[in-house]
């Protein structure tokens, strides 16, 4: 039979082990990555491969985010950038990708750079934007965000780019725009890729 101070131990490494179960961190799966050029998306320069991967169902929003991100104003987009060049490093830098919306007569209607969209919010706080209440949520947009990068040749970078889309009904094609400077020259390539 267990004493009153053998009760007390035990009641108390319960609740202090439910209090760390309550606690800990939710656990978000990462999105299966895959090589530039198997994207149904993807454009190549160069070498150099981009491939994009738009999650537009709510659901898988909801897996990999924690949240409905486009009742919220934002798609989130996948991006992987491989340098397949046998020689070359180029320069990406996030801050410079841009994006425009295109209509049906595929002109531009709105032209931007991504931390510009957002009223010049650093990347830190886009997720501080998208929902303000869940910090577990906010810290995985933010691990999951891409971040720039000089690829030489065989590296590749990964990550999401949160795109501000109409809040509701459909939305129009998107012009993404990812310029990238070859390494020791200002000779910069833009690629374009629509969805």
């Amino acid at each position: 039979m267990l004493g009153t101070s053998s009760m007390k131990v035990t009641c108390g490494l319960m609740v202090l082990c439910l209090g760390f179960a309550a606690g800990a961190a939710r656990k978000f799966p990462e999105y299966p990555v895959r090589a530039a050029g198997e994207y149904t998306i993807a454009v190549e320069k160069s070498g150099l491969v981009i491939g994009v991967q738009p999650i537009e169902g709510l659901a898988e929003q909801k897996t990999y985010f924690g949240a409905e991100l486009t009742p919220k104003g934002f798609i989130p987009v996948f991006v992987v950038i491989q340098n397949g060049s046998s020689g070359d490093s180029f320069l990406f830098e996030k801050s410079n990708v841009g994006y425009a919306g295109v209509s049906s007569d595929s002109a531009p209607k709105m032209q931007s750079k991504v931390g510009e969209s957002l009223g010049m919010l650093g990347p830190g706080l886009i997720a501080m934007k998208l929902i303000t209440n869940a910090t577990e949520v906010q810290e995985n947009l933010l691990k999951k965000e891409v971040q720039s990068k000089t690829l030489s040749p065989g590296t590749s970078v990964h990550g999401f780019l949160y795109i501000p889309v109409p809040k509701k009904g459909e939305r129009d094609k998107i012009h993404l725009q990812v310029p990238v400077t070859k390494a020791g020259t200002s000779e910069t390539y833009v690629l374009n890729l629509i969805f």
